[in-house]
């Protein structure tokens, strides 16, 4: 067995941080066509409203991928997760159809949420496109997954390097013959890239499928659908506080003075901010998949706190320097009215990066050892402080709707590291004593 260093870690971590970035650049290079394009303020803001709904929906899979890092010991093992991904994978395809193709969807953005009209009518077919975008995103995860446990993750970030290029090359056909609306056509992008995508990543696997899991002990422990249930429920639960936070502050923003400006500039400010919070994701799949006694803990959150610390200095580079000016004008072609609002949003979530590199290892290590109910609680906290801010502002101040959804969530993810760090110090101490073994990756 290979004895863990930092030099693993980096190993399994790199790509997977380079994946995330890749997938999180879809979000500006998306806005940045829709800024390019006919009526642009409201083709961002429909995308914007749309994208943060559709992630609510499709949340309860998104932890797929941690699950089958932490139980697909052998192919027996992981057709049982492949199943019940199906089963998950199904049923929200179906919510999605009964919330997007029915009445419900006007209630939903009109009554619940409080879109301005033709921002609404411009929402609603973007969401019946990614109605179907659940499915293949799911499958990919899943298969990944059985990549990250091989420590094949240069392939993962290649597979998201074509997928950005499907859907850069989808949004320049598109744009060209101006066939679709500007939010339509992004949804259109994301669904067929991400698709291509998830057929890479099944191919990928396949060799780690019959070399690995194929060849695992016949005794490995197979997980029932009621364990699986009883795992992942609090998984599934959290995601879905955790993306229901998005379609929460643009509630909030459309309440907020300037409300059709600030939901033009809320979508850019989160994609700008989740370049850099983003690869913190791939932090909590090696906290997941390395933490194994108190010596590999010790390793993984030394290098997961020095990453962390590096995305918010490289944030902080860019908030406070005239880059961002070039980057909001000049990259993403934004108007001055859209810049003015991006710019003080985006320097208050400055911090985003270290909170989320601290829910990603406490998380990680919270999974690894199946306390997953406490993962959801913290989220559950962090949507309550959000809601709170949130109302206060609206409250008390005449605060600018994308200065206000900043504040929001960075306080959120602020209380919600302090909450992570307190719960799950019995689960770092419960690593201490126990054997130091190799690991290989």
């Amino acid at each position: 067995m290979q004895k863990l260093t930092y030099r693993a870690i980096s190993l399994l971590y790199i790509p997977l941080a380079l994946s995330w970035m890749l997938m999180l650049m879809e979000g500006p290079v998306v806005n940045a066509f829709l800024a390019r394009g006919p009526d642009a303020e409201l083709a961002l803001a429909a995308y914007g409203v749309a994208i943060s709904i559709i992630l609510v929906v499709e949340a309860p899979i998104l932890m797929m991928l941690e699950l089958t890092i932490a139980l697909s010991k052998s192919l027996q093992a992981f057709r049982v997760i492949r199943r019940f991904y199906v089963v998950v994978g199904v049923g929200i395809t179906a919510l999605g159809l009964v919330l997007f193709y029915t009445p419900l969807c006007g209630v939903l953005l009109c009554g619940l949420m409080n879109i301005p009209p033709a921002i609404a009518e411009a929402t609603v077919p973007a969401l019946r496109i990614l109605t179907w975008w659940s499915l293949p995103i799911g499958w990919r995860r899943i298969y990944q997954g059985v990549l990250i446990t091989d420590g094949r993750t240069r392939i993962i970030s290649i597979g998201t390097a074509i997928r950005l290029v499907v859907l850069s090359g989808t949004m320049v056909i598109g744009n060209s013959t101006n066939i679709l609306p500007g939010a339509t056509l992004g949804a259109l992008a994301m669904l067929v890239a991400v698709t291509v995508e998830s057929g890479i990543m099944h191919w990928a696997a396949q060799a780690t499928i019959r070399r690995r899991l194929a060849g695992a002990p016949s005794d490995a422990e197979v997980p029932t659908f009621r364990y699986l249930g009883v795992f992942y429920l609090p998984l599934a639960i959290t995601t879905v506080l955790r993306q229901g936070i998005r379609p929460l502050i643009s509630a909030g923003i459309a309440a907020a003075p300037m409300a059709a400006l600030s939901l033009a500039a809320w979508p850019v400010a989160v994609s700008l901010t989740s370049l850099f919070w983003g690869p913190t994701m791939g932090l909590q799949q090696v906290t997941v998949a390395l933490t194994k006694d108190q010596r590999s803990w010790h390793k993984v959150s030394r290098f997961v706190l020095a990453a962390g610390l590096t995305l918010t200095a490289s944030f902080a580079l860019i908030n406070f320097t005239p880059l961002l000016g070039v980057i909001l004008l000049q990259l993403f072609g934004l108007s001055e009215q859209v810049a003015a609002l991006v710019a003080p949003a985006t320097r208050i979530m400055v911090l985003l990066p270290l909170s989320y590199t601290f829910h990603a290892l406490f998380t990680g290590l919270l999974v690894r050892q199946a306390q997953t109910s406490v993962v959801r609680t913290s989220k559950a906290l962090n949507l309550g402080i959000v809601a709170l801010t949130l109302f206060v502002g609206l409250r008390y101040s005449d605060m600018q709707g994308s200065v206000l959804g900043a504040a929001a969530i960075t306080v959120g993810a602020l209380v919600e590291a302090v909450w992570l760090y307190w719960r799950s110090r019995p689960a770092a101490k419960s690593l201490v004593g126990q054997a130091e073994g190799g690991t290989a990756i």
